[in-house]
Order: C-alpha cells, then structure tokens, then sequence
C-alpha cells in the first residue's frame, strides 16, 4: 500500500506537457536527475529556456501554451512557429525575451516586466501588451 501511495505523489509532482517540442527543450534544459520526466521541483528552478532548434536538433513549436509551468524563468529563446499570440504573463521574472519567430505578431507580458526584447533576423512589427500576472506576489501594488 505505500507503495501505491508514493506511486501516485510521484505522478503529482511530474510536469505534462501540451508540446512536445517544448517537451524536448525542458527536458534538455532541466532534467538535473536525467530521469527522462521533468519534475514540479526541477520546473520551479529552470530559469533558461531554448526553444531554438539545432542543426542536430530538428523539432517544432505548436503552441507556447506550457511556458506557464515555469515561473521563475527568467531567458526565454522563441524560435520559428506559427504562433501568432503569445501569452507570457505568467512568467512574471523574465529578464530577457528573443523572438526569431515571423509569425509571432502579440506579445503579452506581466504589469511590471520588463524584460529586455531581442529580435535578431526578424522583421516587422510586435506588438507588446501587459496584463496582470495571477503568479506574481507583487501584483496588488501595480492595480
């Protein structure tokens, strides 16, 4: 029976994931135990995220949707997608944002952000919007 018990807290703690690209670069990039599964504790401590495919690396990015999972994410490296909006709010510490993507027309970042916008190879117009951050401690003294 406890055995059952720890199976199932293990299953609670385990990060799932709507992309499997973003999947890959998580996993890549925050996997510390090389479990092969990204846990709340290791999801809670990635600050760096490359979405960027490699040479070696072939991959592609459906939706950004599970970049909420990662609060405390502080880089974010947005390769080429067809996504058109993006909803970053969530990440309320993000010091730095590259976008490379095309498509990518709004950006949606928390009240009180600021992270610096690198667009390297890209062209054309992004629009930034703020919208208050449920995750962010700080967000009563902005309202």
């Amino acid at each position: 029976m406890a055995s059952a018990l720890f199976f199932s807290a293990g299953r609670q703690d385990r990060v799932t994931f709507v992309d499997k690209g973003v999947e890959k670069c998580a996993l890549k990039s925050g996997d510390r135990n090389g479990d092969g599964v990204l846990s709340r504790e290791e999801a809670d401590a990635l600050e760096v995220l490359n979405l960027t495919p490699y040479r070696i690396d072939i991959f592609e990015v459906g939706s950004y949707a599970d970049l909420k999972q990662f609060p405390h994410l502080k880089q974010v490296w947005l390769g080429d997608s067809e996504v058109q909006e993006l909803d970053l709010s969530a990440n309320y510490q993000l010091e730095m944002v590259c976008v490379q993507s095309e498509a990518l027309k709004v950006l949606t970042l928390a009240v009180g952000c600021a992270p610096k916008l690198a667009m390297p190879n890209r062209e054309g117009e992004l629009v930034v919007r703020r919208k208050y951050s449920e995750n962010d401690p700080n967000s009563i003294w902005y309202r």
